[in-house]
């Protein structure tokens, strides 16, 4: 049943798509958008007859074979899958499902897909319709999980991830997505008496995107039971969603054009390229080169920087003990403050623009940072896309960590990260770059 497998796998992977044009489209569809979406709908319809049709001649096998005609209890519709559900256990702390009954359905298909329990894929087909198993699943192939996992997982990546959570994320109908850009807009001239106006036209250009895997690899116990699934369901959810979110954060801020991340050149390495001066913008102290050194003119002089369009969207982009050496001390510095307000910190915004904290952002408290990005400034959905072409698989190996009683668990995701608009020598983009200097 490999082919009926792969075919559940490619409609599952249309839905999502279309899916994922509806909820990018912020109420209405775009002429583009509408014939991308419809041709995602009509490629699940497609493969939703095939599928059939291999169910159908799955049925008549199982009849063939059979001895005899076999007396059966009268089949019992399956359980909706919103359902509440008994559970014999219950974890003492979330720290990823949104809910119990979440991380139960998870863990039970686990429970299934991974280590083959009877009990669990028939409370799967009971519970779970829209991810029945039978005996022929190849759990050593890559199989779909619920939706309550990878919608956890993409949560919980946003949730992590600075980068994807700001960024401008693009559904990926295939392996490679030209989206277009706009280069350049209408000219007005003053036209006088009898003068013809000259003609001006909105230029264009494309951001590629190319689909790529990404993956990580995590183990568990052999041994599962009822009382564990919840919370190792809720463990490998946040492990795995962490771990796709660190790695996007580093490809998208410090990615440098290497195979370790794919080819993707983040945004401190391409502001210091020499093509984008404009927007790597030095410190007003030529000598400020640690973040204990960094003031607040340093910082002025990095907004003054930003073109206007990209002030609406504009955070701050630093590391966690750029926050505190740099704005909490600049704050707290500042006049105006009671043993009240510093008893109660202060919120993560400096001059009224949102601070964001990556610890894939330059973070060393003794780093001599000349020449380097400290931080950045600007509205990065203008500046980068990130693409997704599909959502989270697993496969699993019962024999790599055979030594420990464990089971390997890969995860994938297929995605790319393309940052695109930095401006260029004369022009300043949507996102600056505070350079260091020691001289």
């Amino acid at each position: 049943m490999d082919k009926l497998l792969e075919l559940q796998e490619a409609r599952a992977t249309a839905v999502e798509s279309a899916e994922k044009i509806v909820n990018a489209s912020e109420g209405s569809l775009t002429d583009a958008q509408t014939t991308e979406f419809d041709g995602f709908m009509a490629k699940a319809d497609e493969l939703k007859v095939q599928i059939e049709r291999l169910e159908s001649l799955a049925d008549v096998k199982d009849s063939l074979a059979a001895p005899a005609p076999r007396k059966t209890a009268s089949p019992q519709p399956a359980a909706p899958a919103a359902a509440k559900i008994t559970m014999p256990y219950r974890s003492k702390k979330l720290k990823s499902f949104k809910n119990e009954e979440d991380a139960y359905r998870s863990g039970k298909f686990i429970q299934a897909a991974i280590f083959g329990d009877e009990e669990a894929m028939n409370w799967c087909r009971d519970h779970m319709p829209q991810n029945i198993m039978t005996t022929g699943v190849n759990t050593k192939g890559g199989f779909l999980v619920p939706a309550e996992f990878e919608r956890t997982i993409i949560d919980l990546r946003e949730q992590y991830g600075v980068f994807r959570r700001n960024a401008k994320v693009v559904p990926m109908g295939s392996d490679t997505k030209d989206v277009p850009k706009r280069t350049g807009g209408l000219t007005a001239y003053a036209v006088g008496d009898a003068e013809s106006i000259t003609a001006s036209d909105k230029s264009w250009g494309s951001v590629n995107l190319t689909a790529h895997k990404w993956g990580c690899l995590s183990r568990i116990s052999s041994e599962l039971d009822e009382d564990s699934i919840i919370d190792m369901a809720d463990d490998l959810a946040s492990e795995m969603a962490y771990a796709f979110a660190e790695k996007e954060d580093d490809a998208g801020f410090n990615g440098d054009g290497t195979s370790t991340y794919h080819g993707v050149v983040g945004v401190r390495t391409k502001i210091i390229d020499g093509t984008h001066t404009a927007g790597a913008v030095d410190v007003a102290t030529a000598t400020h080169n640690l973040f204990s050194e960094i003031d607040a003119t340093d910082l002025s002089t990095l907004m003054g920087a930003l073109p206007q369009y990209a002030l609406g969207g504009a955070k701050w982009y630093c590391s966690q003990y750029a926050w505190s050496m740099v704005f909490e001390r600049l704050m707290a510095a500042a006049g105006g403050n009671t043993t009240m307000t510093l008893a109660s910190g202060v919120q993560k915004s400096y001059l009224g623009y949102p601070v964001e904290i990556s610890q894939k952002m330059p973070a060393g408290p003794t780093t001599d940072y000349d020449g380097a990005a400290m931080l950045l400034f600007g509205d990065l959905s203008k500046a980068a896309m990130l693409g997704d072409r599909r959502g989270f698989r697993v496969k699993v190996s019962d024999d790599r960590y055979l030594e420990s009683d464990e089971i390997g668990i890969r995860g994938t995701t297929r995605s790319d990260i393309n940052v695109h608009s930095l401006g260029d020598t004369s022009t300043a983009g949507p996102i600056v770059a505070l350079i260091g200097s020691s001289s």
